[in-house]
């Protein structure tokens, strides 16, 4: 065990060292790698995917119709939905469990998935996340020893994969950040203090918590010691808070284009002309809603490969997200293509009775895990109210159900809180084609000073 804990953290020094300056290689040289890595992952899906083995079969595709990421598109599109609904079919039957981890997404777009990634592909995601880390360090003034505070959900994929990397990897905890962990789940108000406390140079969150953060930090009007720089993902950020947070406060603020299908997708660099796309690991398509690949400066749907992962094996998977390519290269000098900013989810927040707004992942995490829902979205009707929109396989033993998210949310909330669990055949999405989970009907006057956020992205 120890040899071959060895053997990965050397594997993941060597990926990780020079990640910098890679964004900076002639585009030859990345188009080079893309073409060798989607070779390797067509031949192994070919092989020991059961999805592909049969799609290809049918198709009369063989590995070697397949040489750069543009041939990729010979392949349906795969829909979250197959996903969701056949996990085994995307997976490796060559899988030794015993390196890999299985993680299921927040189920913050409402579609919860099952992903098992390999240790290598995890590895892999940590060397891309270097070079936005490379930039945030030096927006601090810090190119490592430094200290960063990381707010994330204390059941997430995040958390997980953090700890998969530690039991597999001798890499020191400290290295390259002394980190603080804290709770998205907790108020501002308790995070705000022990952030100033701490002193990070670096604050690393999603989107969607900034924008209950920094408007507290505002009305209570004391000075804080706050990061220099703030990097978030997961969800996207309101041009108001960012605006808040670069202007009020002058701190520097990057995102990571970040899912659990491709974990670094793309990345935004000090200059803020985009996200440059880490298409090396995770080539990008926008297609229109029939799947046509659209040109640059057209908006789509965000369509990705994933060339690494050899657990769940996903190509020429549609994301959801709407995007565009944009043909001007990023003024900065680095050579990796831009993709706009894509819309953010537009979730909402629930408000407690005392007007307090807690975080979505409050209600995310009461209900992913069921294996048996499909889609949903939770409505709060009122302060003790909740209605819960339900799509769920045909086997699903409903009443069962009724009564373990009915307990759940009574746990949460307390006993006063009324639930009512209604199964539909389907779930609208939204006008940006998101699935919007969490809904709340609270008047604004109802709500507490931090109720700033609205649809982020």
């Amino acid at each position: 065990m120890i040899a071959q804990r060895l053997l990965d953290t050397a594997w993941l020094a060597c990926h990780v060292w020079g990640q910098a300056r890679y964004a900076f290689k002639p585009p030859e040289d990345i188009r080079r790698d893309q073409a060798c890595r989607v070779r390797r992952i067509v031949a192994h899906a070919c092989l020991h995917v059961p999805y592909y083995k049969e799609t290809m079969a049918r198709l009369g595709l063989r590995p070697e119709h397949f040489r750069c990421a543009e041939d990729l598109a010979q392949l349906p599109l795969l829909e979250r939905e197959q996903l969701q609904r056949g996990p085994e079919r995307f997976m490796s039957e060559v899988l030794d469990p015993g390196r890999c981890l299985r993680l299921r997404s927040s189920g913050s777009t409402g579609l919860p998935v099952t992903v098992c990634q390999d240790v290598r592909a995890l590895f892999q995601s940590v060397a891309c996340a270097e070079r936005v880390r490379s930039i945030a360090a030096k927006l601090a003034g810090k190119r490592c020893g430094y200290r960063e505070t990381v707010i994330i959900a204390p059941v997430s994929s995040v958390a997980d994969t953090q700890r998969f990397l530690r039991a597999h990897s001798l890499v020191p905890t400290n290295v390259p950040a002394r980190q603080q962990r804290l709770s998205v789940l907790d108020p501002p108000e308790k995070n705000a203090e022990l952030i100033d406390a701490f002193r990070p140079d670096v604050l690393s969150t999603y989107g969607s918590y900034l924008a209950l953060l920094f408007p507290y930090l505002r009305e209570a009007r004391r000075r804080w010691r706050l990061p220099r720089t703030i990097c978030y993902g997961a969800d996207g950020l309101s041009d108001s808070v960012r605006r808040l947070v670069q202007d009020d406060f002058g701190i520097h603020v990057l995102s990571a284009y970040q899912t659990i299908e491709a974990d670094q997708i793309g990345f935004e660099c000090e200059r803020h002309a985009g996200l440059h796309l880490n298409i090396d690991v995770y080539p990008v398509r926008i297609v229109d809603a029939a799947g046509h690949a659209l040109p640059p400066g057209e908006t789509g749907e965000v369509v990705v490969s994933n060339l690494v992962n050899r657990g769940t094996v996903l190509l020429n998977y549609r994301l959801g997200d709407l995007a565009s390519l944009l043909p001007e290269p990023c003024p900065c000098g680095r050579t990796l293509p831009l993709l706009s900013f894509p819309q953010g989810r537009c979730d909402d927040f629930i408000v407690l009775p005392s007007g307090r707004q807690m975080h979505s992942h409050i209600v995310n995490d009461l209900i992913r895990f069921e294996t048996e829902i499909w889609r949903y979205r939770v409505i709060q009707e009122s302060l003790t109210c909740f209605r819960i929109n339900c799509v769920v396989t045909p086997t699903c033993e409903r009443e069962g159900l009724r009564k373990r998210i009915a307990c759940r949310f009574g746990r949460t909330f307390g006993r006063g809180v009324n639930v009512q669990v209604v199964f539909v055949d389907s779930i609208d999405r939204t006008a940006a084609g998101k699935h919007r989970t969490v809904v709340s009907r609270i008047p604004k006057a109802q709500r507490g000073p931090d109720a700033n956020p609205r649809p982020l992205g």
